[in-house]
């Protein structure tokens, strides 16, 4: 465990180097699905993202105090997922916690980028092979004789 907590800031790191060079590698072979399914994977972090910086919305707005604490500032949100994503301490958090849920993204992506990868090699070199050929027209003039 005390491997897998020193190592824990590379994992995330080399997991956005991964997604950013997948999806270069994607767009430049013209894969869409595979693309796709790494949009969607930005997607989930979008959507963390906005969900945090929602709560830390309603948080302030729901405080008592008045102070520096009452007003939110855009993207403290999606600073504080970031960290958590990246603390090592979130991998013990208790289940079902924040940073729990965050920690368990981390293997989830690694599986997703995965999965993609399969998806990718699996369909890759099929673009035209799946369609079935027409068959020519004969000529006009092999017709007529």
């Amino acid at each position: 465990m005390s491997l897998l907590m020193s190592a824990w800031p590379i994992l995330v790191w080399v997991l956005l180097a991964l997604v950013v060079l997948s999806a270069l590698f994607f767009l430049a072979k013209g894969d869409r699905r595979a693309f796709a399914q790494l949009l969607g994977l930005v997607a989930c972090f979008l959507i963390g993202a906005l969900l945090m910086e929602f709560m830390l919305f309603m948080a302030a707005r729901m405080s008592r105090t008045g102070g520096v604490q009452g007003t939110p500032v855009l993207g403290d949100g999606t600073r504080q997922l970031l960290q958590t994503i990246a603390n090592p301490r979130s991998i013990t958090a208790p289940p079902l916690s924040m940073a729990a849920v965050a920690a368990y993204s981390v293997p989830l992506s690694y599986l997703w980028l995965a999965v993609t990868w399969v998806l990718h090699l699996h369909g890759g070199g099929k673009s035209g092979a799946g369609k079935k050929k027409k068959p020519a027209k004969a000529s006009g003039k092999s017709r007529k004789a």
